[in-house]
């Protein structure tokens, strides 16, 4: 294997950076850079230094400016002196201060001598700012989508304002008609203050409507938002993750953003809305009876000691519920993804009854939550009836003894009626809230899990030659699973094509995994063109490396619209060559729509080896550096199986295939066959030469040739 090893310049630049990321509260050692960032060049520049200060967490951009300006620029920057990078620190009228990684120290230059030196150019750093996927997922993550739709907010806020001034006239108004129309019994009075009732009848709904509308446009554009974002972050998410979860919990857990949209868009947010006018209604509040307020705001007390007892029960119920019903749609996707097996089985009875149970589960759970739920409900309606008779019964004395008119009482009534009535719908809406917390930390169960690394400015290969390295390569799928791979080595030169076989359960596939960086190796390197999987972007890997497995999905759609998927942009004359490549031209002409016509979910409209003939046609359509064939025949009939035989060396001309397969006749004219036994290379050589002694293969060959 060939090491890379960086010059002095490039060191220098690496701890250039690395002091400058000091100022910044980032310590990061050079060597784990130098690795982490691939950098293996005789020579660093801008463009590198920027790609690893990325990786560091910083935002790094180059400015061209004169002497002049210099003191103007943010400090620390990168400057290049004498072609060597260094860290501008202080600037003064007449000196600089500069770090030298060269002499390891801080040194000063007169203002003259370091414009001789410099040519004019900055590398400028600055604090990255914090990515979503930084923070976990909470609320928190609603408020740039909220920013960017600010002005529809400030609409919100805007004529939630009014509501709650018509809220607070409404209340003046009947103090009016009850303390001076009744008593003067002036017509013309009440005239006034009925128009004015009747405007704020009209206007209230009105705006309520418009607060409503604006509210649910909101939070779809935000819902359309964080979904695109949820479903972007999915698919970049390591194989282990999908590994680790059944598919059915993984659709509940994205199924969960509507239960969130559907609180954001309801009544929650605008009462929360309201609430914040509360501290305007209890000022009034005390403006006409003190000590009637005290009453209003004790209950409030009571209603959030309730809250406290209760709600570490219902939240636990709640997360039963959601639990149960997680389960009972993976139970569902699975049966119905299995539904063929299910019946050639004659299972159905069966699996009848483990629904059954599992939807007992459920409602039990969700009988207990809605239980609990309904206590919360008429508690906290006890203690607003209680807290309603005590202010009634101590208002009516304050009136009788002169303190309060009857108008002002009724007023007040009203008015406290505006700061206990969003608190008990916010009991009514406690589980609804309930199940929005428990739908984040489920949503969040995947927008916190860590995508794969291709977003950290890794290194990339894009004039891939195709050679490939497994050096000391040890693996297991987790920390309590046996290892996979055992120490394994094994060098193939780009162009060549390899045949892989042993039992199953030997770690044949595994080694492709590894290849396609789905899965990291527990120790040990894979090196693609010299360049550790370790530290490149798998994005860029994958689209240089094609892979056929075993049972290759279709998606629904077109066969054209399969063939092309990795290749959007390709022509009909490509797809079509790409389909004679792999052995389907024929039998898809045969069709009547040809080309066009639909293949069905997952391709069940198709036979196994029509849809194997096709996984492969688009496997070739991009024309990949390394093909890696995962028992890509054994679907196929022979016939097929010895069409895509013949044509191998025209499938393997000017790439590197990797063939892994247990009917020896398909690997056969392969360059070299590796046999593996558990995670270890037994045997390597040519089919001749693997023939002519008595080894490994030529038992599982005499085997399959005798039968």
């Amino acid at each position: 294997m060939e090491v890379k090893h960086c010059s002095l310049q490039v060191m220098y630049g690496l701890q250039a950076l690395a002091f400058a990321a000091k100022s910044f509260d980032k310590n990061v050692e050079v060597n784990y850079l130098k690795h982490q960032t691939g950098v293996h060049d005789e020579e660093i520049d801008h463009l590198t230094l920027c790609r690893c200060a990325k990786w560091i967490g910083l935002k790094a951009s180059v400015q061209t400016t004169g002497i002049e300006r210099l003191h103007l620029m943010p400090l620390p920057a990168l400057v290049q002196i004498d072609g060597q990078f260094c860290v501008l620190l202080k600037i003064d009228k007449n000196e600089v201060q500069l770090y030298s990684p060269r002499k390891a120290q801080i040194i000063g230059m007169s203002l003259p001598d370091f414009s001789k030196v410099w040519n004019g150019e900055l590398l400028m750093l600055a604090e990255s700012e914090i990515k979503q996927s930084d923070v976990k997922f909470g609320f928190s993550w609603f408020i740039p989508s909220l920013k960017k739709h600010a002005s529809q907010a400030r609409k919100i806020i805007l004529i939630s304002f009014f509501i709650q001034l018509i809220a607070l006239a409404t209340p003046i108004l009947f103090e009016n008609v009850i303390d001076r129309v009744l008593v003067s019994r002036s017509v013309s009075s009440l005239q006034v203050l009925g128009i004015a009732l009747l405007a704020l009848a009209i206007f209230e709904p009105l705006y309520t409507y418009m607060r409503t509308w604006l509210f649910a446009n909101l939070a779809s554009k935000v819902s359309a938002e964080l979904n695109a974002r949820l479903f972007s972050h999915l698919v970049s998410l390591p194989m282990r993750y999908f590994g680790q979860r059944q598919t059915g919990q993984i659709t509940a857990r994205v199924r969960e953003m509507e239960m969130i949209r559907q609180f954001l868009s309801g009544s929650a947010l605008t009462m929360l809305i309201d609430l914040a006018f509360v501290i305007i209604v209890i000022a009034v509040l005390f403006a006409y009876a003190p000590l009637l307020t005290w009453i209003v705001l004790g209950s409030l007390v009571l209603y959030i000691l309730f809250w406290l007892a209760i709600g570490p029960s219902l939240r636990r119920r709640v997360q039963a519920e959601f639990e149960t019903s997680a389960d009972n749609t993976a139970f569902l996707t699975e049966a119905v993804t299995g539904i063929e097996t299910i019946k050639t089985s004659s299972v159905e009875r069966g699996f009848e009854k483990q629904w059954k149970k599992s939807l007992a589960s459920q409602l039990i759970a969700s009988f207990r939550a809605r239980v609990i739920s309904i206590w919360a409900e008429q508690g906290i309606s006890t203690i607003q009836k209680l807290s309603a008779a005590l202010a009634l019964w101590w208002g009516v004395k304050l009136v009788m003894s002169g303190d309060l008119t009857a108008g002002q009482l009724v007023a007040f009534n009203m008015l406290a009626g505006q700061v206990t009535m969003p608190i008990l719908r916010l009991a009514q809406i406690w589980q609804d809230f309930q199940h929005c917390l428990i739908s984040l930390r489920r949503v969040g169960d995947i927008l916190d899990e860590e995508q794969e690394a291709g977003a950290k400015g890794l290194a990339s290969s894009p004039d891939m030659k195709g050679s490939v390295q497994f050096h000391r390569v040890r693996f297991r799928y987790d920390d309590e699973s046996p290892e996979v791979i055992s120490n394994l080595s094994l060098d193939i030169k780009a162009g060549e094509c390899i045949g892989i076989t042993g039992q199953s359960g030997s770690g044949k596939s595994t080694l492709t995994k590894l290849l396609q960086r789905l899965y990291s190796p527990t120790s040990g390197e894979v090196i693609v063109d010299g360049m550790d999987l370790a530290i490149a972007d798998p994005i860029e890997l994958r689209r240089n490396l094609s892979v056929v497995l075993q049972e290759s999905r279709l998606f629904a759609g077109s066969i054209a619209a399969n063939i092309s998927q990795c290749l959007p942009q390709a022509t009909p004359e490509q797809i079509i060559d790409a389909a004679k490549l792999a052995g389907a031209h024929e039998f898809i002409c045969s069709l009547p729509q040809g080309y066009q016509t639909q293949v069905g979910e997952s391709g069940g409209r198709l036979s196994g080896g029509q849809r194997q003939r096709i996984a492969i046609a688009r496997a070739l359509i991009t024309n990949p550096k390394i093909l890696v064939l995962d028992e890509a025949t054994s679907a196929l009939d022979y016939e097929s199986e010895a069409t895509i035989i013949a044509r191998l060396p025209e499938i393997a001309k000017g790439r590197t295939v990797i063939s892994i397969a247990h009917r020896l006749n398909t690997i056969r004219f392969c360059d070299r066959i590796i046999v593996v036994e558990k995670g270890k290379i037994i045997e390597a050589g040519s089919h001749n030469e693997l023939t002519n002694t008595q080894s490994r293969y030529k038992a599982l060959w005499d085997l399959q040739t005798s039968s």
